[in-house]
């Protein structure tokens, strides 16, 4: 059962750009739970930014240097599937994995891992590409992911291959 929801989570892999990856440790807090000492679901979007931001920041995508480009990349989709609870006081292992693609788009897929390494949570997200000021969608990929791409193309990132 995990592994279809794991496929169902992840996007096809386009051969010049194998899938790369990074991860975070996260000790569960008490802000995050509910009365229950279950992880509220809604929290799980900051474990999946944590994970996030620290693969960007190893391609030259972080927020920042989206800011200077002159970009941003808005999330425009967003799937969960929650497997198992987590609960206060685990340290939890989160995984981001960018998928390449010439599109002008970011794809994500994102688990979350308990201590015994179980799948507690699979997730992806679709961010597109929009100019700073405007909003105006690029539809054309724009100088910052072509940079990142072909610094994928060339191996720059196989060290962080999944």
């Amino acid at each position: 059962m995990a592994r279809r929801r794991e496929q169902a989570m992840s996007f096809p892999v386009e051969p010049a750009y194998p899938p790369i990856q990074a991860a975070v440790q996260h000790r569960v807090g008490f802000s995050e739970v509910d009365p229950m000492r279950i992880v509220w679901f809604g929290r799980y979007a900051t474990f999946f930014e944590q994970a996030s931001a620290a693969l960007r920041d190893c391609c030259g995508l972080s927020h920042e240097d989206f800011f200077r480009a002159g970009i941003q990349p808005p999330i425009v989709r967003y799937e969960v599937e929650y497997l198992q609870p987590s609960r206060l006081d685990e340290q939890l292992k989160i995984v981001a994995r960018l998928h390449g693609t010439e599109a002008a788009r970011l794809n994500t897929s994102y688990q979350v891992f308990g201590p015994d390494g179980a799948l507690r949570v699979a997730a992806r997200t679709v961010q597109v590409f929009t100019e700073l000021h405007t909003g105006t969608m690029c539809f054309v990929p724009p100088k910052i992911w072509l940079d990142c791409l072909e610094r994928w193309r060339k191996g720059e990132f196989a060290c962080l291959q999944a």
